[in-house]
C-alpha cells in the first residue's frame, strides 16, 4: 500500500483525486492539507511516515517551492511529486535539483498520475516528455558543473545500474561486493553529481550521455 499525503489548497481538486485513487488499492490518502505550513505541522505533530506526498506549487500560507526545502530540512524518506497548473522551465529546473521525484501538470489524465505515484514509489523517479525534451534541450542540470570522468570506473558502473532500476541488493550480488560497499558507492556518486535522489542521478547520466535512454521506458 502506497501512503499518499496530498497538499492542495482547492478542497474540489482533493475530492477529485479522492475519487480517482479510491479505484485504486495500491493508494492509501493518509491525510490532506490545505497549504504548505498545514503539511508541515500534521507531519510532525501525527509524526507522519508517507510514502509519497503530492505538494501543489501554488498556495497560500506556504507555497510549494518553500515547502519543498522545509521538507528537504526533515531528511524524510518521502518522495514529492510536484502538482502544477502552469508549466515554468526555471521553476522545474529548480525544483529537480531540489530533489522532487516528478512534476506533473494538473490537467494530467488520472491514469497518467496513478501511473507516476506507483512508478515514484517503487522506481524513485517519473520522467514524462516534457522534463525529458528539457534534458534534451540541455537545459535542465546548468548547475552541475562536474564532468563524469571525475567518477571512478566502479562509480561508473553502479551508476549505470541504478539508471537501469537495479536495488542496492541486486547491485552487489552483479557485482560480487556488499551492499554497504554499494550504499557507500552510490553516496560518492550522490556527492559527485550533486544529486540529491535517484531522479538526480538519471538526470545526470542523460546529461552527460552516460546512459541513452528511451523516455517510453520511464513512463
Amino acid at each position: 500500500m502506497i501512503k499518499l499525503i496530498i497538499a492542495e489548497d482547492e478542497n474540489l481538486f482533493i475530492q477529485g483525486l479522492r475519487m480517482i485513487f479510491s479505484k485504486n488499492p495500491e493508494i492509501d490518502i493518509i491525510e490532506t492539507a490545505n497549504n504548505g505550513r498545514e503539511l508541515l505541522d500534521i507531519i510532525v505533530k501525527d509524526k507522519l511516515e508517507p510514502d509519497i506526498i503530492l505538494l501543489d506549487l501554488s498556495m497560500p500560507v506556504l507555497d510549494g517551492v518553500d515547502t519543498l526545502l522545509e521538507l528537504n530540512k526533515m531528511n524524510l524518506s518521502a518522495k514529492v511529486i510536484i502538482l502544477s497548473s502552469h508549466y515554468n522551465d526555471s521553476i522545474i529546473i529548480k525544483l529537480l535539483d531540489e530533489g522532487v521525484s516528478a512534476f506533473l501538470a494538473k490537467n494530467e489524465h488520472p491514469d497518467e498520475v496513478i501511473k507516476a505515484i506507483v512508478e515514484v514509489y517503487k522506481k524513485g523517479f517519473y520522467i514524462n516528455d516534457y522534463i525529458m525534451q528539457l534534458i534534451r534541450n540541455r537545459r535542465l542540470l546548468a548547475k552541475k558543473k562536474q564532468l563524469h570522468t571525475e567518477l571512478s570506473n566502479r562509480e561508473l558502473e553502479i551508476l549505470k545500474l541504478i539508471c537501469k532500476e537495479y536495488t542496492t541488493k541486486e547491485i552487489a550480488e552483479k557485482l560480487y561486493i556488499s551492499p554497504r560497499t554499494v550504499e557507500g558507492h552510490r553516496n560518492r556518486i550522490l556527492e559527485k553529481t550533486n544529486a540529491k535522489n535517484t531522479v538526480g542521478i538519471v538526470l545526470y547520466a542523460i546529461q552527460h550521455k552516460i546512459l541513452e535512454l528511451n523516455v517510453n521506458k520511464y513512463q
